[in-house]
């Protein structure tokens, strides 16, 4: 039997959506679903982006002589809007002579603050005061925390405690875990010192920063 000229078998057809495409030259269904699925994911990272005012950052690092490690921490202080913050302490140790992550930790704050020009005097400088915390995400992991597997495996979270946190975090009990956790590591009343190159854009030598921490505070937690 003749095909009707111009029209194509089903045969070939099946053929050619076998091979990913039509004869009119249609996407296909797997490359549209992945096409739509990058998509989604770039517009959800340029929301997060859009999300973020400013941020502002500081490092450090030393050597433990006594076993061989790198300890090095990292603070950013990250503006969301003109009223809320997150502060971020990451803290990271790495082996020589025995390779290898030693220690991981990573401690979310968050909350409102203000800003005011700094006291400093200069310009491109802003205060930053955190005027409340309303909730802390701790995790850590590392043999650097101790031996003791909920010593240095451990994941605490004001905003979705439960009774397995209140057990790691306060062995001999308490009445509230999550309410203690806060009030006993709040960065209510901390004042920041930063540099915002924003303030004086022709100076090519600023960058956004940390300038002056809060006189004796740190970030990275050991206890509940």
């Amino acid at each position: 039997m003749r095909e009707k000229k111009g029209c194509v078998s089903w045969g070939h057809k099946l053929s050619l959506r076998r091979a990913g495409q039509t004869k009119e030259g249609g996407v296909p269904m797997k490359k549209l679903i992945a096409l739509i699925l990058a998509l989604a994911l770039a517009l959800s990272i340029c929301s997060a982006m859009a999300e973020i005012k400013s941020s502002y950052n500081l490092s450090g690092s030393f050597f433990i002589e006594e076993v061989g490690w790198y300890w090095t921490s990292d603070d950013s202080l990250v503006l969301r809007d003109d009223t809320h913050y997150e502060l971020y302490h990451r803290e990271y140790a790495f082996g020589t002579t025995d390779p290898g992550l030693k220690a991981n930790q990573l401690v979310v704050y968050r909350g409102t603050y203000t800003a005011v020009e700094s006291a400093d005097g200069e310009a491109s400088h802003l205060d930053i005061t955190l005027d409340t915390c309303e909730g802390i995400y701790f995790e850590q992991h590392g043999k650097g925390y101790g031996r003791n597997p909920l010593g240095y495996a451990m994941v605490l979270d004001t905003d979705n405690w439960d009774d397995v946190m209140t057990e790691i975090a306060y062995p001999d009990g308490t009445d509230d875990g999550a309410a203690d956790f806060l009030k006993n590591h709040s960065v209510a009343g901390l004042t920041f010192t930063v540099e915002d190159l924003r303030l004086d854009i022709d100076d090519v030598t600023l960058q956004n920063m940390i300038v002056t921490m809060p006189e004796g505070a740190s970030f990275g937690i050991t206890e509940g």
